[in-house]
């Protein structure tokens, strides 16, 4: 998978607006941390805090929730900067 080969063992966040709302999630964010990967969803795709997360164990445990729960695809992925310290992981600023 690119992302894992491109990120694997760094920090990193990245999001992608659905295509399709599904469940009224219309945005999910990913971010890959030392301590796991989270998952956040989104009711809007503003800049807003996420309505819900899950975590997972690995990025590619996450990345296929996202493909098979919300039909995101490797190419909506737009990768961001980790927020700086002391902000929120589920926040774009």
């Amino acid at each position: 998978m690119l992302v894992k080969e491109t990120f694997g063992g760094i920090e990193m966040r990245m999001y992608a607006l659905l295509r399709e709302p599904v469940d009224n999630i219309r945005k999910v964010m990913i971010y890959d941390s030392e301590n796991g990967v989270y998952a956040f969803l989104y009711d809007t795709q503003e800049n807003k805090s996420g309505i819900a997360d899950f975590w997972f164990e690995t990025l590619d445990d996450a990345m296929a929730y996202c493909n098979q729960e919300l039909k995101v695809i490797e190419e909506q992925w737009i990768v961001i900067n980790d927020p700086k310290e002391g902000e929120q992981h589920d926040i774009i600023y």
